[in-house]
């Protein structure tokens, strides 16, 4: 994998995570609600399309399953291929967003942006009973395809996978779902936990040369 990129990737959702929690989150929240561009529908549509084609609406859980399986077939047909090892390290960094992302919720209540603009109290956000940090649909789109884009070598399909995500968390914020911290939060842990994946799968997930 390209550790590299995804140190990168960390480094910017931690530092974002960090702008959101002290100082963005509540201006941003409240200007994507007064500028009229909430619920735009290249955002809810989009989303919504890309939410079906994912599997998210059948099963949260669909995605990282399929990709654990294929990539374990192909490496059984395909032992020394190189794109099994880096479905299997997807799935896997997948499954570890998604579990801690549920914990994450429960444990810290936070409750969503349009749920605090419409009952107007800030000095309650957190332990609340809410489920917004953090992000459900960051730790989905950027525990799959983060791994992926670390272990292409193919510079367009690299962009490509990233932009996926990044388009979903936009949304989810345009939505009033999630705060730029929540977003962020999963997104740095889809980036620690593909690096600790890369540390220990190194010696069969080499990192990708240049593309």
């Amino acid at each position: 994998m390209n550790r590299r990129l995804l140190c990168a990737v960390a480094a910017i959702s931690a530092l974002l995570m960090a702008t959101g929690l002290f100082a963005v989150d509540r201006p941003l929240a409240e200007w994507v609600r007064a500028s009229g561009f909430e619920q735009a529908r290249v955002f809810a549509d989009g989303l919504a399309a890309l939410d079906t084609l994912a599997g998210m609406h059948a099963w949260f859980w669909l995605a990282a399953i399929v990709t654990l399986a294929i990539g374990l077939g192909g490496l059984l047909w395909r032992r020394r291929a190189r794109w099994p090892r880096a479905l299997l390290a997807a799935g896997t960094v997948q499954c570890l967003c998604i579990g801690t992302m549920i914990l994450g919720k429960g444990f810290f209540g936070r409750l969503r942006p349009q749920q605090v603009l419409e009952n107007g109290d800030w000095a309650h956000l957190w332990f609340n009973g809410g489920g917004s940090f953090p992000s459900g649909h960051s730790a989905f789109y950027f525990g799959l395809l983060l791994p992926l884009a670390a272990a292409t070598p193919v510079r367009w399909l690299r962009v490509l996978l990233l932009a996926i995500p990044s388009y979903a968390v936009l949304a989810r914020i345009d939505l009033a779902k999630h705060f730029l911290s929540d977003v962020s939060a999963s997104a740095l842990m889809a980036a620690l936990y593909a690096l600790l994946v890369a540390m220990l799968a190194r010696r069969w997930l080499p990192a990708p040369g240049p593309g």
